[in-house]
Formats: structure tokens, sequence, C-alpha cells
């Protein structure tokens, strides 16, 4: 063989270790790539997440706005309504009373008056009759109204402009 063909052991021994550090290099490079893509593959299915759930507050906050729309049940003012509610609690519609309550208590309030006793009632509406002549006050917004005295009684002004109790 000619002399210019030989491969010198030095030149072979610097290119192999230039190919095993290149070769590192872009296994390392691999490595840091996939776990990159790996977190933005993650970053990705959390935002999908919460926009699912942004989604889903949405839909149920059109349903909720849509109930309140549609509720009729409470007065002009939260003095009305209170009145409207002693008026059906005197004639034990327990059911009508539940109505002037916020949609979520109504269960609750329906509730809390089965098996009542009569004195119980009376006692109650008694209470209920003194609040209406006790002052009560806005909020800041005129969105809730509270009367504290004998007892809290707190309001809120649905979007439909009826006025409906939050608790009592």
């Amino acid at each position: 063989m000619d002399e210019q063909y030989k491969i010198n052991p030095e030149e072979k021994r610097k290119s192999g270790l230039w190919r095993f550090f290149g070769g590192l290099v872009a296994i390392v490079v691999l490595v840091f790539a996939g776990l990159w893509g790996m977190g933005q593959y993650e970053h990705y299915l959390r935002a999908q997440s919460v926009q699912k759930l942004a989604d889903a507050l949405a839909e149920d906050e059109k349903a909720t706005y849509a109930q309140m729309m549609a509720d009729t049940y409470g007065g002009k003012t939260p003095q009305e309504t209170l009145s409207m509610y002693i008026a059906a609690v005197e004639k034990g519609d327990y059911v009508l009373a539940s109505k002037y309550f916020v949609l979520d208590k109504q269960a609750d309030e329906l509730a809390s008056w089965k098996g009542t006793r009569p004195e119980d009632v009376t006692n109650a509406i008694v209470l209920f009759k003194q609040g209406m002549n006790s002052v009560g006050s806005y909020s800041w917004d005129k969105k809730a109204f509270s009367i504290e005295k004998p007892i809290v009684f707190d309001f809120t002004l649905y979007p439909n402009g009826i006025w409906k109790i939050i608790e009592i």
C-alpha cells in the first residue's frame, strides 16, 4: 500500500475522540430537547384542563343566571319579600314560603319547617313581624340588604329585580 493511504494511529485516535464527543453532545442535546418537549406538553395539558374548567364554570353561571331570571317569587323590595314570606308561613304554606329564598337554600328552608310545632311557628312569626318594623341597611352596591334585629335577615337582589331571602 501506498504511504498516503495509511491511517496514522494518532489521527485515528483523534477521529474516534471527536466522534465520541460529538455523539455525547448529540445525546445531551436530544435529552434536553426531549425534557423541554415534555414540559411543553404538560403545560399544554394543564392549559387545556384550565380551559375546560373555565368553560364548565361559564356554562354553570349561564344556567344559574337563567334560573334566577325565571324565578319570580319575591318582592320589589326586601320588606315586600319578607311580608310575602310571613304571609305564606302564617297560612302554613311552607312550599310557597321556601320559594322566597335564593334557589340553593329553598330545599333547606322547606325541610326546616317540617315537624315544627304550632307554638314555634307562632313565635317565629312574632319575630319575623318585629323584623319588618326594624331598620335595615343596604350594601354599597344596593344589591344586598340586611336587618339585624330581633334576628338577622339577609336579602339579595336577583338580576330580574326580585329580592330573595338568603338567610333568616
